[in-house]
């Protein structure tokens, strides 16, 4: 774990001050209550509730302490943890189902070069052989057709504004917009305001993509006189 990390974290005690909680890795996390939500807090237990599973960002990590926040991580940063959880769950189930009492043994000895399933499923997608090394002969047919489902597609947004005063002006926001992405898509809102829409399999790779496109967008639209906005996030 580092700082700036998303974790799936497990509230396991709540006060006025402090939340605790469990982290996947089994060590204590705590998030102060000026990083639960923003603002004063009335009922601490509308946002934190033992039992409950939460998604929190790292801040700091101190040794053995590991200071958490809750209020710092976006919509779609939870909708991206937990999707990521719900599969590695599909994918340990899958895994149990197909090598019955087998399945512990064999989880094992992946995991010990995977992080996860999900991750060695993803590596065998790309290399076939894999499943021979891992899974029994009987059975690679089954974990073959894990690696063969899609992959589920996400959307990436962000709103920017362009503005060029020249006469030729919606020209140069066509030059601005020529962009070789077939993932990407470019949406008029209103006037000089446009809707970019990445899709992306992956998230991390997706947002450095995205990060990459704007930066292009900008830079074109400096060498053409154009003024370049971008909205924030939501």
């Amino acid at each position: 774990m580092e700082e700036n990390d998303l974790i799936l974290c497990k509230v396991e005690k709540v006060t006025n001050t402090i939340t605790f909680v469990r982290l996947p890795n089994g060590k204590q996390g705590t998030i102060i209550s000026s990083e639960i939500a923003p603002g004063r807090i009335k009922f601490m237990r509308q946002y934190v509730v033992p039992n409950k599973q939460i998604v929190c960002k790292i801040l700091e990590i101190l040794g053995d302490n590991i200071y958490l926040s809750l209020r710092r991580v976006n919509s779609k940063e939870r909708k991206e943890v937990m999707q990521k959880f719900k599969q590695e769950q599909a994918t340990n189930i899958a895994f149990k189902q197909i090598l019955g009492e087998e399945s512990e043994n064999i989880t094992e000895k992946i995991l010990e070069d995977f992080t996860t399933l999900v991750e060695f499923i993803d590596a065998a997608k790309e290399n076939e052989k894999l499943i021979a090394q891992y899974i029994p002969k009987i059975n690679q047919e089954s974990i073959k057709k894990l690696t063969e489902k899609k992959k589920v597609n996400l959307e990436l947004k962000q709103t920017i504004k362009i503005k060029c005063l020249e006469n030729d002006g919606i020209k140069r926001i066509k030059e601005i917009f020529d962009i070789d992405d077939k993932n990407l898509s470019i949406t008029y809102i209103t006037a000089g305001q446009f809707k970019l829409k990445l899709i992306v399999e992956d998230f991390k790779q997706g947002k450095k993509r995205m990060t990459e496109i704007i930066e292009e967008l900008e830079k074109k639209a400096g060498k053409t006189n154009c003024e370049f906005f971008v909205s924030e996030e939501k």
